[in-house]
């Protein structure tokens, strides 16, 4: 866990990755950074974490999740990136920062939404520039890297599930053309760019899965690949919370990977179900190089060194705060420490 690790061309001072969390701290309309924001990651980036990979931001309007999300979808975004990231790093001069860049597809109340099996070729291409765009505001704004989002039925995720994708053009689910043009878009930035991808959409009989997760990632050369699954539509058996396992949500995924010689391709983050480093360790074994975890820095964001042991409680509560646009906190540990 604590051993340094290079990822495109910076190095992260352990391989603990702070998987891209919603804290509901931000404007829900303009996406303008609350001072909460500023408070939590200077506070992450005290927690001695290798790389944080900063909450989703929506690279368009029509690509806002409809809570209070991030935004770095216009110039003027860019100050307040520059501002929390100048705070994470006076906290911590060894912190690496990466943007997450998502587009919520269909998963957004905007009347012009964009519907994978409705947009047009047109639409895509606008899509793709706006990638691009907010790829250039995070380089400006000294990100270390950006993440594409290409989870959780949001659209680039969709877009390579043929459960929700039924397209018989070049943008068919199986082209996965929309996620490669996105990557190739932002290569052209200059800035490392990894993704975060649905490996599995837990619904039977359809991609997204493992096998089909590997061929993008044979197929695809990004600086770094979070394994990743699960959604909320459709008729997915699990959401982002896999009820009924405990730990390691995605070790079929990283089996599979292994069993095609797939896993050192590209630095591979693995993100799910993790508790303590001793749940890491499972991963470590595997040959896995990055664990991420999410739910784990809600409820305590200095566990790294304070070394604390206790589990989420899967209640969700911090979620459901975050749907009545309000801060994403963990109620167990906010309990807890009131009884202090």
């Amino acid at each position: 866990m604590f051993n340094k690790y290079t990822i495109g061309n910076f190095e992260v001072q352990n391989r603990c990755v702070r998987s891209a969390t919603a804290t509901g701290t931000c404007d829900i309309v303009t996406g303008i950074l609350e001072q909460k924001f500023y408070d939590i990651y200077e506070s992450l980036a005290r927690g001695n974490v290798g790389l944080i990979i900063q909450e989703h931001a929506f690279v368009s309007l029509k690509g806002h999740a409809d809570h209070k999300q991030l935004g770095i979808h216009q110039d003027s975004m860019i100050q307040y990136h520059q501002l929390a990231n100048s705070k994470m790093r006076a906290a911590n001069n060894n912190i690496k920062i990466c943007s997450q860049l998502a587009h919520a597809g269909p998963n957004c109340s905007n009347e012009n939404k964009i519907e994978i099996n409705n947009a047009s070729v047109s639409d895509f291409q606008i899509v793709v520039q706006e990638f691009k765009d907010a790829a250039i505001r995070a380089k400006i704004a000294n990100y270390d890297c950006v993440q594409i989002h290409a989870g959780h039925t949001y659209l680039l995720s969709q877009s390579i599930s043929t459960y929700y994708n039924n397209r018989t053009d070049e943008y068919k689910a199986s082209e996965f053309k929309l996620l490669k043009d996105v990557l190739e878009a932002i290569r052209t930035v200059g800035i490392p760019v990894g993704v975060k991808l649905q490996c599995d959409d837990f619904i039977e009989g359809y991609s997204m899965n493992a096998k089909s997760a590997c061929k993008i990632i044979e197929s695809l050369q990004f600086d770094f690949v979070e394994v990743s699954g699960g959604g909320y539509t459709g008729g997915a058996k699990f959401g982002t919370i896999r009820q009924g396992k405990d730990k390691y949500y995605y070790q079929h995924v990283i089996q599979e990977l292994k069993q095609l010689n797939l896993l050192n391709k590209q630095p591979v983050i693995v993100t799910g179900g993790f508790q303590n480093i001793e749940d890491a360790n499972l991963a470590f074994q595997d040959g896995v190089p990055l664990v991420g975890f999410a739910r784990k820095f809600l409820r305590n964001d200095q566990f790294l060194i304070d070394g604390d042991t206790k589990k989420c409680a899967k209640c969700n509560q911090c979620i459901n705060g975050l749907l009545k646009n309000s801060e994403a906190v963990c109620i167990v540990s906010a309990k807890q420490s009131k009884l202090i």
